[in-house]
Parts: structure tokens; C-alpha cells; sequence
């Protein structure tokens, strides 16, 4: 099986040390089943501390569920004070456990391909994406793929009708969203067919899950009674190129939601940046990424009140 990604994405490189929004806290990091029995048979005092800081719940399976405890702080106990992983630093980059390793990755698993991208979470993968300026391509990638050659040894196989027609449309509608001779507040309402009023839109996001008060606070200082004028101009500024950017990564990522959800998603943002301009578009997009994206009950929500 290949895999492919957009062409930005073998660019991507943590940061490390340099970010200022860790992925290594307010995340539970579970631990794979690999992982886990490969830290249990480690040897020496390093191993001890990795298993004194791992504990196992009951989730109804046979081996439980394993995650490293979060120190009070929210961080996660390998996280060092100037944001180096102690776990790397022992024993190496291989030594991390998957969800480790693959973040900020997704995957859209298709019958004949295996798609990758990249997380707008990351601080790093944001601002490539944000700032990238060479259209969308996908390009291959099978031979770097994190995936690993058992996965993409596996056979290919032939996509059936919906799986064909769901794809079909999404990279049409990616065809449609980068289309510079149109205004980009054209294309969104063009893709969209239809959107939420701002106030029903922004009662939506509010009724969901938020796991930071910044996030809370991009959204209680967004207004209410108003239009969406604000944010359609802002689509057609000088930001137009981000907030495109923004739209494919929407598409790409959620083929089978639709163009619906990726316009509704965008226009959060674009609502969100016109009511709390001190701050900056990036900012507003890794905090809504962490709390909108990174939470599948909150994405669901989302497209159960687009059916």
C-alpha cells in the first residue's frame, strides 16, 4: 500500500525545547501495548522511574489501559523543565510510546492508500501550514511513512462506490477551494451550499467541551445579534492565503464530514479572530485545534448538529 501527504509534510520538524505550547502536557498519554511491555522488561534505574510514573485502569480489556501519570501541573512526568524529554534523552527517540511518536500525525486510512497530515495542535505544523505558499499536492511518501512496512505491506484494494464518490468529491472540493480567480468568501459560501446564522454557529462551539480557559475566552468575547460580514472580510484580506490554507486542511482531513463541516470550521475561526483582534490568527487556531479537533465527542457534536 503507498502512503502519501501533502508536499509541506516531510518539512515538518519538532521544535523541541523552542515551542512554547508543549504537546507533552494537559494530554493523557496512553501508552501502546508495545510500548508498555517493552518499558516493563527495561532494565536499571531509569526504568524504574518510567514504570513509577505509569498506572494501568480497567477499561474493560484484558491487558487494562496504560498512561503515564500527569504530574500536578498538568505536564507529563518525562517532561523536563526546558521542555526536553528526559525519556529521549536516556534512551532515545525509539523509546517512545506510539501516540508519542506519531503526534502531531493523522492518518485517513483509504482501501488503496494510506493518507498522512499533519496536526494544526503543533506549533510547529501550524505555522508550515499557515505560511505555505505552493498549493496543495500530495505527493509520496511510502518509503519515510511512520507507519511502518507492516502497514504498508499490506494489499492494496479496490475502493468501492461510496469510498470512491467520497473522495472523488473532497478532492474536488479541494480543486474548488484553491481557486485564486475567486474571492475566498465565494468559495466557502459556493462549497458550503448552506451555513449556520454567527449565533447559532457560536452557540454550537460553546456547548462543547473546552479543555483551556484561553479557548474560553476567544469565545465569550466573541459577540452575539451580528452577521458574518466581519468574517467573510476577513477571508478576502490579507490573511486570504492562511485562512485557504486553513479550508484544504480542512477538507483533506475530514473527507468523510464533508465540505459543510470544513467551511463551518473555518468560519469559527474566522469569527473567532474578528472579535478578539489583539490576538493572532495562529494563536487562535492551535487553541481551537487542541480544543475543537483534538476531541472526537466535540467534532461529532459538530457534524450531529450539521445532519
Amino acid at each position: 500500500m503507498r502512503a502519501v501527504a501533502p508536499s509541506y509534510y516531510p518539512l515538518f520538524k519538532c521544535i523541541a525545547g523552542d515551542c512554547k505550547h508543549t504537546c507533552c502536557a494537559n494530554w493523557e498519554v496512553d501508552i501502546d501495548p508495545a510500548t508498555y511491555d517493552k518499558y516493563m522488561n527495561m532494565t536499571g534505574a531509569f526504568a524504574e522511574r518510567i514504570r513509577s510514573s505509569i498506572v494501568v485502569e480497567d477499561d474493560g480489556s484484558a491487558t487494562g489501559e496504560a498512561h503515564f501519570v500527569l504530574r500536578p501541573d498538568g505536564r507529563c512526568p518525562m517532561l523536563r523543565d526546558d521542555g526536553l524529554c528526559d525519556l529521549i534523552l536516556a534512551c532515545g527517540e525509539e523509546s517512545l510510546c506510539r501516540v508519542c511518536d506519531e503526534h502531531p500525525r493523522f492518518y485517513n486510512f483509504r482501501s488503496d492508500v494510506l493518507e498522512c497530515g499533519l496536526g494544526l495542535s503543533c506549533e510547529a505544523a501550524l505555522s508550515l501550514i499557515l505560511n505555505w505558499d505552493k498549493g496543495f499536492e500530495l505527493i509520496d511518501i511510502t518509503d519515510s511513512s511512520p507507519m511502518g512496512a507492516e502497514l504498508l505491506s499490506a494489499p492494496e484494494e479496490e475502493p468501492d462506490e461510496l469510498e470512491a464518490e467520497i473522495y472523488e468529491t473532497r478532492d474536488n472540493a479541494i480543486r474548488i477551494a484553491s481557486d485564486r480567480s475567486v474571492p475566498l468568501s465565494s468559495r466557502v459560501k459556493r462549497l458550503a451550499g448552506e451555513l449556520w446564522t454567527h449565533d447559532m454557529r457560536l452557540a454550537v462551539f460553546r456547548s462543547l467541551e473546552s479543555l483551556s480557559d484561553e479557548w474560553v475566552s476567544y469565545l465569550n468575547n466573541i459577540r452575539t445579534g451580528i452577521s458574518d460580514s466581519e468574517a467573510f472580510e476577513l477571508l478576502d484580506s490579507d490573511l486570504s492565503l492562511k485562512f485557504e490554507n486553513l479550508l484544504v486542511y480542512f477538507l483533506f482531513r475530514y473527507p468523510w464530514e464533508g465540505a459543510r463541516l470544513a467551511c463551518e470550521l473555518l468560519m469559527m475561526v474566522a469569527c473567532c479572530l474578528a472579535d478578539n483582534r489583539e490576538c493572532d490568527l495562529a494563536g487562535i487556531v492551535r487553541e481551537f485545534s487542541a480544543n475543537v479537533e483534538y476531541s472526537d465527542c466535540n467534532v461529532d457534536d459538530v457534524m450531529g448538529k450539521i445532519q
